[in-house]
């Protein structure tokens, strides 16, 4: 929902940077937690605003010229020259933003960096400096030049990247390893802060009825469900899961005679390396077993999450989970490869950690499908740990303590 509203009375200025903000929300975990961040901010009182690109799947449209109100939050879409340079290159071409952010950000009392390798950054930083605003970066697992693109990476590190980091008053990590890998790109360890990631709550405290998913896609109430839930790119390990899960099914025919069947929901946009999938799914004759659904929100996806036994996320790497924190609200056990840099605090809390291989991942889902007890216990931590650190209201709090002390 979008609409318009005056804010007055605020308590801080805050300008956010992101390339895509809301509602592009299949654009992945950065756009959801800079736009929950936003919220949570907005409702304590601040004055937020939002300097992002009309970038999605498809531009984003909307009837005011310049500001658009998001649920109170100021945002300003500046629009690309061309959204192909930016499916391509990751190139934001926001041409209209710099004569802006020339006249504005001196006006904030902070501003808030998502990601740095991106011409926004590049832009605000910039300003930022010379107007002696602070600003503080969050990288979001971005922090050094891996996979896709990184020649280009260490290109614009050289002429950028290292300045952006070295330039802000502060850093934020999500994990002690991302943390590492600031202090790699030589940001002093006094500048860095680990902020995890969270979801809202008020989201979770109403769920959606059991059996909802399972009947929109014909999967039975007495059928084991393993869900996954993310963009279907290369990185998120699906060719693993996918072959995982064929020894799983090969198993339940074998020795699993308490499990009547078994399914497997991937949920997310393709990104790249949906036909590969398809391809792979055919080959191992699991047409029948898999469902793939495309990008869900909200209800769908919750009710995704209230259906499924465990879910799984078998990144080749990845430096946080947010759909699995959201998993964890709905008291869903998780199974992550020890890629994922939150593994250590997951294994035997509220899911299991396990190697990157298929009989490793197999055997991990395996002993949670056969032990409903176990499926509940951690469960039930996951709630907890939810309710007590990974929510946006204990992460606004730190967030706002550490623009605090970048204002001092």
């Amino acid at each position: 929902m979008i609409y318009h509203l005056d804010v007055f009375g605020v308590e801080m200025d805050i300008l956010h940077i992101v390339p895509t903000f809301y509602p592009c929300l299949s654009a992945g975990g950065v756009v959801n937690a800079s736009y929950q961040l936003s919220i949570k901010q907005e409702e304590k009182g601040n004055g937020v605003s939002v300097f992002t690109t009309d970038s999605c799947k498809k531009r984003l449209k909307f009837k005011e010229k310049n500001e658009v109100n998001v649920n109170g939050i100021k945002t300003y879409y500046f629009k690309n020259i061309s959204n192909h340079l930016k499916s391509s290159l990751l190139i934001d071409t926001p041409y209209a933003m710099p004569i802006k952010a020339g006249k504005m950000i001196k006006k904030y009392d902070v501003l808030h960096i998502h990601e740095h390798r991106h011409s926004l950054a590049i832009i605000a930083s910039h300003y930022a400096f010379k107007n002696n605003v602070p600003y503080v970066l969050q990288a979001h697992g971005s922090v050094l030049p891996f996979f896709q693109k990184k020649s280009l990476k260490k290109i614009f590190d050289k002429m950028w990247g290292f300045k952006i980091l070295h330039n802000a008053s502060k850093v934020l990590a999500l994990t002690d390893i991302e943390k590492l890998q600031y202090l790699k790109m030589g940001v002093k360890e006094e500048n860095i802060e680990i902020v995890p990631l969270g979801v809202n709550l008020k989201e979770y405290e109403k769920l959606p009825s059991k059996g909802i998913f399972r009947l929109k896609y014909g999967i039975a109430n007495d059928e084991k469900l393993i869900l996954f839930i993310g963009r279907i790119h290369r990185i998120k390990g699906l060719k693993l899961l996918v072959k995982s899960f064929k020894l799983l099914k090969n198993q339940l025919n074998l020795e699993l005679k308490n499990i009547s069947g078994l399914k497997l929901a991937i949920v997310g946009p393709d990104d790249g390396y949906l036909e590969e999938l398809n391809k792979l799914i055919g080959q191992l004759d699991l047409k029948k077993d898999i469902i793939l659904t495309g990008p869900l929100f909200e209800d769908d996806k919750k009710s995704a999450m209230v259906d499924a036994d465990v879910f799984v996320m078998p990144s080749k790497y990845e430096s946080f989970t947010t759909s699995g924190l959201e998993a964890m609200a709905c008291e869903k056990p998780l199974v992550l490869t020890k890629n994922n840099h939150i593994h250590n605090w997951v294994n035997n809390n509220v899911g299991f950690s396990c190697d990157y291989d298929e009989k490793d991942l197999a055997n991990s889902i395996k002993k949670l499908l056969v032990d409903e007890k176990l499926i509940k216990k951690f469960g039930k931590n996951g709630r907890k740990l939810i309710e007590r650190e990974y929510n946006w209201n204990s992460i606004e709090k730190q967030i706002k303590n550490i623009y605090n002390s970048v204002l001092e």
